[in-house]
């Protein structure tokens, strides 16, 4: 299934079957998760204002088959809305996402996002190697490319990197949703400082969104940085930036992750 086929097999009421193709080991790409539930929200809640920041916790593995997704506004002001979208999968909530949605607002205060990075062009860029039955099977789906940095299992002495991500098959628009996908392709960032495949995932994912992604073109290659703040006693956290093809900030986003090495 593609990223739109995805996303329209949902119905109305949230009722709908996650699919093969897209697994991350034994459970469903995070980033598939983490669209479904916000593109859930947004046609259910049907509110108008743009995301500005969402909290996501990926409580169990979320897996391919039936699923039932539910939305809840906690409160709707002038200006925010604060509402949950969870997933549940035999009963058992697999993934909660709590969100802020926002109107723009006049205001004297303005401070610059990151800025972007030199790096290497997308044609010079190393591209992610896709092997199959090694690498997992959502990758088939996007294309990305190293700028700087390695990848997984390399055994770099730095666990940052820098690079580019976009769709194999670009959905038929660009979507908040979308690039809630792209931005978690990327592996935890301490894995390229090992040299043999271990286990590792994200336990919690939190995205501030700077600007509208459905501004940008569907087939737009997105630039990312992450930087690594530290990993300890199997829990580590990175930071990272995403900007447009322009160079223009449009999210942050953070993550702790779980590596079993």
């Amino acid at each position: 299934m593609t990223f739109d086929e995805v996303l329209a097999s949902i119905d109305g009421k949230g009722h709908g079957i996650l699919p093969e193709g897209w697994g991350q080991g034994r459970a469903l790409f995070g980033g598939l998760v983490g669209a479904v539930l916000f593109d859930h929200l947004e046609k259910s809640v049907a509110c108008g204002r743009p995301l500005r920041s969402f909290s996501l916790s990926f409580v169990a593995p979320a897996v391919a088959g039936p699923v039932v997704l539910s939305s809840e506004v906690f409160r709707e002001g002038k200006s925010v809305m604060q509402a949950m979208v969870t997933a549940r999968q035999e009963d058992q909530v697999v993934a909660a996402m709590l969100v802020s949605l926002g109107a723009a607002r006049d205001s004297s205060v303005c401070v610059a996002a990151p800025t972007l990075p030199k790096m290497k062009t997308p044609e010079e860029s190393l591209r992610f190697p896709n092997i199959k039955g090694v690498t997992p099977d959502f990758l088939n789906h996007f294309d990305m490319r190293y700028g700087q940095g390695q990848p997984p299992y390399s055994g770099s002495d730095d666990a940052s990197f820098c690079g580019y991500m976009g769709f194999c098959e670009p959905p038929q628009t660009m979507t908040t949703a979308a690039l809630i996908a792209l931005v978690d392709t990327w592996p935890p960032s301490v894995l390229s400082m090992l040299r043999t495949p271990a286990p590792a995932s994200s336990l919690t994912w939190t995205m501030d969104l700077l600007d509208d992604p459905a501004t940008r073109p569907a087939d737009t290659l997105w630039r990312y940085q992450v930087e690594t703040d530290q990993c300890s006693e199997g829990y580590g956290q990175s930071r990272a930036c995403i900007w447009d093809a322009q160079g223009k900030p449009m999210a942050l986003s953070r993550q702790t992750f779980t590596v079993f090495a």
